[in-house]
Order: C-alpha cells, then structure tokens, then sequence
C-alpha cells in the first residue's frame, strides 16, 4: 500500500454492494482531513438517487480537474479503521489473480454485520437521529461532526435485531403434503442454515409469512439460541501429550524453521502418525516467540476437535475458532477482537480462516492439505493453499501443509526441492495399519443389503466382539434413483435434469444440485403414474437396513443431512467415540481425520464411486478417499481391517491402497500427468459460462464465441479446448458451457480470459467466471 498524503482531498473507496466498483470520493468538508485512514469503513452516496452504501477506503488519488465535481464521503462508520494496510494488500492481491474487483472481494469475506449500512447516528442516550435528517444541511453536519469528535455520537446500529430461525427437530416433520408453502420455508432452512423471517420473506414472498408463523405455533420451527453453540463445552480431563520418537525427530526439523523466516515445508506421516501433536507444539512455540497461529482443518467439525485439543494443550493462552457456519454476530466479535488483539493469538477454524486479520503470524497449518475443502469454486473463487503461501512470505512465517496422502501437486513440489519434506512412517503407540482387502462384487455378490457375504459377516463378527466398524457410501439419502414403475423413466429435477434422490424421512425427493424438493410419490411427468421404485441404496437406506437387520446393535449416521443442526456432528462422533453405538454409517465425512481406537473394521460399499468421472483428478481423488477411510480403522491396540467393495478388481490404485503405498501411486499418477499434460505439468484453468436454456439467441453468441476463442488463443499462446456442454450441462434452467485452458503460465490463462470477456459482458444472460486450478471439472 502507498504512503497516504495527509493533506489529500480525493480518496478512492471499494464499494461493498453492486456494482463492487473502486470509486473516487472527495473528503466531505464538516469533518477534518486527518480522521481518514485507509482501511476504514464509511458510508458514500451511489447512484442518481445518492443511496447510501458502504465501503472501505483504500488510499488517497490524485484530484480530478475541477470540472469533473465528486460525491463527497457522507461519514466514517468507526473511528479506528478496522482493516489494516496489510489486510487490504491481501485482498487486493487475491482481486488480481481472479480478475475482479477490491469491492466484490471485500463483500465475500467481511462479515454481514461489518457490511450493513447502519439506520442513523446514534447519542450517548442511544436516541436515533435517522441519516435522512439535515442529510444535505452542512451546518447540521459540521454539528453532529463536532459531537462525534468528542464521542458523544456514534452510528452503531441498535440492539435487539431481528432473530435468525432454525428448525427445531429432524425429519420427519408432521406436514400436510398439500402445504407446499411450509415445506418450502423448512426446506429452505434444514438445506441452508438459520434465516431471519425478513430474508424468508425475500426469498419465498410474502405469502411465507403466514406458513412461518404456523410452522412456529407446532414448534417445527423456533428462534436461534442467543449467540453460536457453544464450540466444545467444558474439556475432558486426563489427555496425556507424549511425543513418539518420529513425532520428537518431526519437531527436530520443523522447530529451527519458526525462526529462519518464510519457509514451507510438507509433513507427510500416515494416517495415526499423530501429526496433530506436532502442529499443536509448533503453534506453542510460535505464540511463545510473542507471534500469532493459524490452524485450519478441512470440516467444521475437525476444526471444534482441534480447538479443544488446542485448549487442553495450551491452557491460558488466547484461543479463537472461526467458521462459516458461526453466527453473524460472532463473527463480527472474533473479526474486530482479532483486528485489534495485540498479543499472540492461535487461530484455529477452515479456510475462511485465512481472512480474519490476525497481527504478526509467524505459522500457519494447514491439517489435510489434499482435502478439496480448502478450494472454493463459487461467489469468490480462491483456493486456500495459495492465500495461505502468500500469508506466510508476506509474514515471514512458517507454512505446514499436512496430509498422509498429498496433494500430488505438492509432493512433486517437495520431490523438486520447493518445499522441504519431513516424513512420519509409523503410528504411535501400538496401532499399526490394517489389512485393507477388495471384495469382487461380481464373484461376491450383494446378498446383506449393499454387502457382499464377505463384509456382512465381517461386521456381524466386529460387532459380536463388542468393537466398532464405519461404513462409508459416499451417496446420501436413502435412494439416488427412483424409477416409475409403469413405464421405468426416472424422476428428474425440472430445473436440472439430473436425478432427484429420494429422503424417505422428509418424504421428499431432492435435488442435490439446485436443492428444489417434491413431496412423495410424484406424479410421473411420461405417463401420469404414481408408483415408484427406489432403486440404489444412500447412507439413510443403508442405516435403516442394519438397524432393521442387526436389531441389537446401535447405528449412528454421519453425512450433511444428519447433521444439518448446529453441534450435531460432534454430538454424533461424541455419542460413537463413548461407544453408544457399534456402527457409524456416512458418506466421505467418515474419513476426515477422526479417530476412534475401539474401530476395528471399515467397509466401504462402493469403491469405483467416482472412478468414472472425466476429471484429471478421479484416481488421487479415489486413492486419497479410501487410505483415508481405511487409516479409521485399528487406531488402537487392536489390529483393525478394510473391505472395500468394487466392481473393477484390475484397476491400478487398488495395489497402492491395499499397501498404503503413497509413493508408488504417485509415481503412476505423475507419469499419466506428464504424459498427457496436466498439473504439475502445466497451469489448468476453467472459464464457465451459462444462460438461460430457453435464450433464444444461444446459437448466435455460441457461434460468435468460438471465433473469438481461435483468436484469444493465438493472442494468449495457450492450448484451449471447447466450448464445450459441461458434465452437468443443465442446473437452475441455465445451460452450462466450459473452456478447458492449458498453459505454461498463469498469465496466458488470464489473458485468455480478459480476450473473452468482452463479449460475455455483452450479453446480460451470459455469466462467466474463471477459475484457476480447478478441483471440480463438473
């Protein structure tokens, strides 16, 4: 950022709200020049009818000719910024790689509080003074300015806002089918987290309100509890910390590296090898050098299990956890304390971590470093490895990225010497790997529900022996598919064509896509019938069917819509992790850094799930979900075994999962890589587009559109493949197109872009977006 010039009189501020546009504004004269700090949060006038919207400054520019006359900055909503010159360099720069504005950024990551304009000035008496009142009178203003120099005045908006609500219990909810409204206003909030009846209102219609107000007199829904859940409650006693010899040679190596400056180093240990340990007293030691920490984990609920371990390790020191799912005024208390917390702080939380504004960070963890969590691909594209390197240069800090089964971009970064490698080849204690087996479907057929005789009686004898088994589907709900059964046509999504899947519990069927729901059975759009056949099985079917079969034996489910209520899922992992229950069923959630001593087996139902997929990344992405899954099982001093499940015995990743063989896989994957072009190979990007399926001039644009592209891709000197239908071509009635962009620089890719985005802008239908590095090619 530049050195601001006191006596400036034009400052130019990122916008906050449509068009997310940097707009210069000349200082109002009723308040003095020096109040005005980059990084501040004010209040501007936009538009012909001179709306008031927020904004933060960014820095002083030069003053335009005196014909050209600028809006003034109406006033200063804090009177300390509450952003740094640094945190605004961090932005500006995450701006720049994705081609888009300061504005829109800042949008994305601010809290919804630290971004809403305020409904007057507010005395020492808390008495409303509306901004509409003497607004274009200067005399009233230079008053109210004297006022607020001495503190008497503030704009803080007034307490008692509108509760968020929440559904107050788990399908099945007793509903008429025919109330279409009501399960509209339930859908909405199980799919997506608590709402204000306002923002209910906004998105549903007026007509919610009535449906809302009945759904709270049957107490189906309630208003949210006062402040967040609490994040771990009081901690459990009697944690021992010893160090393995592997975990003590680990901090060996990492340790001096704290006080050497930017570095980054890879700590590949196998699944067990207790590598949380290692973070937790490097983070020790970073806060003990008065320097801050951040932690960040892949799941929410991997976040909460390592602030508590954190708070057990580090008692006293000054612990913050920070997460999408927290409530709107709880991250507006941890963004401001942090901003203006002086001593060293350990931040723990997932990747929107990175941009609360810690001071002075001297390390940053990143635990599952491959996990696809860390990437971001919609609103504000960012991948958060890459903050997270630019952070700790910038900080002259230390960056861990931690995994047992590397991103293979990173370890052939470390195999070329980019970044250290410190390895942990043994688990600690007297655990060891288990025996991982595949079950051929075709020789082993199903006969005990998804299982095969082998991996039925396997669990029958796990759970006979009083220990536990997961049991990993990586489909939720209780059918993927339901299929008439007068004429077998599948029910689809009107607004996607893809399969709905049907929840038996909310008797709905579902989009997973655009999250429309139907209530149960449908009406069959080919023939009118209304019988159905559900065909396949979810993690919902799945539990049923043990539940139903093992009568005896407790079983807990693990996937997003088990645990859609806020502390559900550590309340589910807690209730295993106690024992009250023999078998955990769920999806890839299962396989995320947990760690039960009492699992002895691990099932998983259907190994080629994904293999299929036309994506670079299908065979690490398969063999990273399956060693982890299979390094659940025998954390303890029990021997633990893997059954997984396939139809396609032959397939190479099998050999290299069977053994735990990360570096034999990676040495295939890197071949395939090298031989067909990809990452690490070359810089892959994305270019999205879609429009409305029914646009008429489709053809056209479409037609125009790969001319331009033969040109931007001469221009750029990259490779660019389409345009081409996306896998899922059709989502929210919009058709979806894609570039495929290689190259041997991220620069060419960009310009690729910006050669095309002229035209995507030409057309209001049209909306694009670039992303680089994509983890998701549907």
């Amino acid at each position: 950022m530049q050195t601001q010039d006191a006596r400036a009189s034009v400052w130019s501020a990122a916008i906050l709200c449509q068009p997310y546009s940097s707009l210069s504004y000349a200082l109002p004269p009723y308040l003095p020049v020096h109040v005005w700090h980059p990084g501040m949060r004010v209040l501007v006038p936009m538009g012909q009818s001179n709306k008031l919207c927020c904004a933060v400054l960014e820095r002083s520019v030069p003053a335009l000719p005196t014909e050209k006359k600028l809006k003034s900055i109406f006033w200063p909503l804090e009177k300390e910024a509450v952003l740094s010159a640094d945190y605004l360099e961090m932005l500006e720069n995450v701006a720049a790689r994705q081609l888009t504005s300061l504005g829109r950024v800042l949008a994305s990551v601010l809290p919804a509080s630290l971004r809403r304009v305020p409904d007057g000035w507010r005395d020492r008496k808390n008495k409303k003074i509306p901004f509409s009142s003497g607004r274009d009178n200067r005399e009233f203003l230079s008053r109210l300015a004297e006022f607020w120099m001495q503190g008497e005045l503030d704009v803080k908006s007034p307490g008692g806002k509108e509760p968020a609500l929440t559904v107050s219990s788990d399908p099945p909810w007793p509903i008429r089918p025919q109330a279409r409204v009501q399960w509209a206003v339930m859908d909405l909030l199980y799919a997506h987290g608590p709402r204000t009846a306002s923002s209910i209102r906004a998105e549903l219609g007026q007509g919610s309100t009535k449906a809302l107000q009945a759904l709270q007199d049957k107490e189906l829904v309630c208003p949210c509890k006062p402040g967040d859940e609490p994040e771990g409650g009081s901690l459990e006693a009697g944690q021992d910390f010893c160090f393995s010899p592997e975990q003590k040679e680990a901090l060996k190596h990492l340790s001096p590296r704290l006080r050497q400056g930017f570095g980054a180093c890879l700590l590949h240990g196998i699944t067990g090898s207790g590598k949380t340990l290692v973070y937790l007293d490097l983070a020790r030691q970073s806060l003990e050098m008065g320097r801050s920490a951040i932690l960040l984990a892949p799941e929410i609920a991997i976040a909460r299990q390592l602030y508590q371990q954190a708070r057990q390790y580090l008692p006293g020191a000054a612990i913050y956890l920070h997460h999408g799912s927290k409530g709107p005024s709880s991250k507006e208390k941890t963004f401001v304390e942090l901003g203006q917390e002086k001593k060293p702080v350990l931040l723990i939380g997932t990747r929107s971590a990175l941009f609360m504004p810690v001071q002075d960070t001297g390390l940053i963890v990143l635990d599952e470093e491959h996990d696809e969590s860390f990437k971001q691909d919609q609103t504000l594209i960012y991948q958060a490895k890459e903050i997270a390197w630019y952070l700790a240069s910038r900080e002259e800090a230390l960056l861990v990225l931690g995994s047992a089964t590397p991103d293979v971009k990173t370890f052939h970064a470390a195999q070329a010497g980019h970044v250290s490698l410190v390895e942990m080849h043994s688990r600690i204690g007297k655990s060891t790997l288990p025996q991982v087996d595949f079950v051929d479907l075709k020789n082993d057929p199903p006969v005990f529900g998804a299982m095969a005789k082998t991996c039925a009686e396997a669990l029958k004898e796990t759970v006979k022996r009083g220990e536990q088994a997961v049991i990993m589907h990586n489909r939720r709900g209780y059918s993927p598919v339901l299929m008439c059964e007068s004429c077998s046509e599948t029910v689809k999504c009107a607004n996607c064509q893809v399969g709905l899947t049907y929840h038996k519990k909310r008797n709905r069927l579902v989009c997973h896509y655009c999250g429309i729901s139907v209530s149960f059975p449908p009406v069959c759009r080919h023939c009118r019938g209304s019988e159905f056949i559900p065909v396949g099985q979810g993690t919902e079917k799945v539990e049923e069917f043990l539940a139903r079969h093992l009568p005896d034996t407790q079983v807990l489910r693990l996937d997003r819509d088990s645990t859609r209520s806020p502390g559900k899922a550590e309340k589910i992992l807690q209730d295993f992790a106690q024992g009250q229950a023999r078998i955990l069923v769920g999806t890839q959630m299962l396989s995320k850094g947990h760690s039960f001593p009492e699992v002895t087996l691990a099932i998983v139902l259907d190994g080629d799930l994904g293999l299929g997929l036309p994506d670079y990344r299908s065979s690490e992405r398969i063999f990273q979900l399956l060693v982890q899954l299979s390094g659940r099982s025998g954390r303890g001093e029990k021997p633990g075994r893997v059954f997984i499940q396939t139809r396609n015995p032959g397939h190479f990743c099998w050999q290299y999962i069977r053994d735990c063989d990360y570096k034999g896989f990676f040495q295939q994957e890197i071949s395939r890589r090298q031989k067909f072009g990809y990452p690490p190979f070359v810089r892959l990007g994305l270019i999205r587009f879609s429009f409305p399926d029914t646009w008429e001039g489709k053809a056209d644009f479409l037609a125009g559109l790969r001319k331009k592209a033969k040109q931007a891709a001469a221009v750029s000197k990259v490779t660019m493949l389409g345009p081409a239908p996306a896998v899922l071509s059709r989502l929210k009635n919009r058709e979806r197109h894609q570039f495929l962009v290689k190259s041997s620089d991220w620069a060419g890719i960009k310009q690729a872009y910006l050669e095309l985005r002229p035209l995507f802008e030409r057309y209001r239908q049209v909306r694009a977006s670039l992303d680089l590095d994509p983890v998701n090619m549907l």
